[in-house]
């Protein structure tokens, strides 16, 4: 199961997220961290990943400002952002 921070105030997605199997945790939580889920008007970055626990291919930053659902699982599963052409 991936493991997602997410910023407190995108609630709806925090939802969506769970319910398709996602453990979904705050910026504040520690641990190992999958994907990182934020709009662009937040700065609260400095304590993800603050622990002793190592992400081998550390998380992978999603803006949600402007995604569809759809869009971040994509993201999440793929790592990518969309296809290099088109």
């Amino acid at each position: 199961m991936k493991r997602i921070a997410i910023q407190d105030d995108l609630q709806q997605l925090k939802t969506h997220l769970e319910e398709k199997g996602y453990e979904v945790v705050s910026f504040q939580d520690q641990g190992h961290i999958d994907a990182i889920v934020y709009t662009n008007d937040y700065g609260g970055f400095r304590n993800l990943n603050d622990t002793g626990e190592t992400n081998t291919y550390g998380a992978i930053l999603i803006n949600a400002k402007n995604k569809s659902v759809e869009e971040i699982q994509y993201i999440i599963e793929t790592r990518r952002y969309g296809s290099l052409f088109g």
